[in-house]
């Protein structure tokens, strides 16, 4: 699956982030044409007219998810360049953003980790998953780069790991001080693996 916008761009998005919501909800096999003209507010016609098949709306579901996160991720590597490199204001933008995504859009991140378990299971999400973690390593590669480590790509893939398991677990057992815990434990880690030995 190549990551590309869906195909009628903002005309369809109501109807990816239905889909989006439903996969949160009901896991892939939710989703129906059915289903989702129900959460868009939409005629079955209308669903069925745009998306022939029930795996056209779940890659354009993915997609969407995938240009909405990685094009946060992305954006916040950019600011990066050109100016002096602050750890803590990085983490403060990355988990401040993660933060208000799981209080307001759950159901579209835990979408996307049906995705990875879907990814697991099946080939056909392997690519589009697999740009996922792709755009989180660089983004992190380039942040820790600019901290001063001496292994950037490998201390981002520790990274990588250590914020989509804390993402995992918000989303499983909220709980309060999430942000504060999320950023201190983060900047552990970094100042860990930046570290001069």
């Amino acid at each position: 699956m190549k990551r590309t916008e869906p195909e009628s761009g903002n005309r369809e998005r109501p109807v990816m982030e239905a889909t989006l919501r439903i996969i949160g909800r009901k896991g892939l096999d939710g989703v129906t044409h059915r289903a989702v003209a129900a959460e868009a507010g939409l005629s079955l016609g209308a669903i069925t007219h745009h998306f022939k098949t029930r795996d056209a709306l779940v890659d354009g579901a993915l997609r969407l998810a995938l240009a909405r996160e990685t094009g946060r991720l992305q954006a916040l590597a950019l600011s990066l360049q050109g100016k002096a490199f602050d750890v803590e204001a990085w983490l403060e933008s990355l988990v401040g953003w993660y933060d208000q995504e799981l209080k307001t859009r759950g159901e579209i991140h835990i979408a996307c980790y049906e995705a990875f378990l879907a990814a697991a299971r099946s080939e056909r999400y392997r690519a589009v998953v697999g740009e996922w973690f792709e755009t989180w390593r660089q983004s992190a590669e380039l942040a820790l780069r600019a901290g001063g480590s001496a292994e950037p790509r490998r201390h981002a893939e520790l990274f990588v790991s250590a914020l989509i398991g804390m993402l995992l677990q918000q989303l499983a057992t909220p709980r309060r001080g999430f942000r504060r815990e999320m950023a201190a434990s983060l900047l552990t880690l970094i100042k860990s693996l930046i570290a001069k030995k």
